[in-house]
């Protein structure tokens, strides 16, 4: 069932995986279930059935090395944060981009410094504007 990269929305244990990937370049299910068992530990079985299920959606995809799989990433970091922020642009602020502008305004920025940051940034992102 593979689907447009564009399409792919990650649940928070499968961009645990997909974090390993992209840092390794490419895994094997025991690499990555090394990776993520410093944090939590995490069965052999719940990683090689999440990998099967990224690599169903395109996420990602395998070649055999000897008697393993080698999983390397199809989706990249920038293409997962982009589909996952338009999916919430478009489940809790109707497709509209100032409103999720405006609810971190008012509850994501945590003092003045961070505030002058942002001020910064947009003041730059002006200068890429096409005309």
């Amino acid at each position: 069932m593979k689907r447009d990269l564009e399409s792919i929305i990650l649940t928070r244990q499968e961009l645990q995986i997909m974090k390993v990937v992209w840092k390794l370049g490419s895994a094997t299910v025991k690499e990555v279930q090394a990776a993520m068992c410093e944090e939590k530990p995490t069965a052999y079985t719940t990683v090689l059935t999440l990998m099967s299920i990224l690599e169903a959606k395109g996420a990602l995809t395998h070649s055999r090395s000897g008697r393993a799989y080698v999983f390397r990433p199809l989706l990249s970091r920038w293409q997962a944060t982009h589909n996952q922020l338009e999916d919430i642009l478009a489940r809790f602020f109707e497709g509209d981009t100032e409103k999720l502008i405006e609810y971190v305004l008012e509850n994501e920025i945590k003092g003045p410094e961070q505030m002058k940051n942002i001020r910064s940034l947009l003041e730059r992102g002006g200068e890429n504007q096409v005309a």
